[in-house]
């Protein structure tokens, strides 16, 4: 069975219902149907929470807490920290994400922001959108 990491992107696009919340759904519903698992690491909820900071407290507490119901939530460790320091990166928390995917065994990483992790990233990188056209493909 395929392991996800969902960036925090990904994420985003659930909780506000963004351009991409569609593939987002079909990815939930894929790993609910049992065909995949999907996860994502402690430091998205943060970063959602601080995004969503202008949002009544209860409605973020309210989306965190659907999230978390659906999505296996990796810690973000003090090993991640050190090697994304010792491996600088345009962009820390990507580095940060990538650490947490590669040593919890993550086979894909599920972003719409692939430019962002092609520097550095060994694992696969796919949008939603192209891995919900993939996975209907296969199966």
């Amino acid at each position: 069975m395929k392991r996800l990491f969902l960036d925090t992107n990904i994420l985003l696009d659930l909780a506000q219902h963004r351009e991409n919340y569609d593939f987002a759904v079909k990815i939930l519903d894929e790993a609910y149907n049992g065909k995949i698992e999907v996860c994502a690491s402690t430091l998205s909820y943060a970063n959602i929470a601080y995004i969503l900071r202008k949002e009544p407290p209860m409605l973020i507490y309210r989306i965190l807490g659907m999230l978390s119901e659906d999505i296996d939530m990796l810690p973000l460790l003090p090993n991640h920290i050190s090697a994304a320091i010792n491996q600088p990166a345009p962009d820390f928390e990507d580095m940060l994400q990538y650490q947490c995917a590669k040593s919890e065994g993550c086979d894909i990483i599920i972003t719409n922001n692939k430019k962002d992790f092609e520097s550095i990233s060994t694992l696969p990188l796919m949008t939603s959108q192209e891995f919900i056209s993939t996975f209907n493909s296969e199966n």
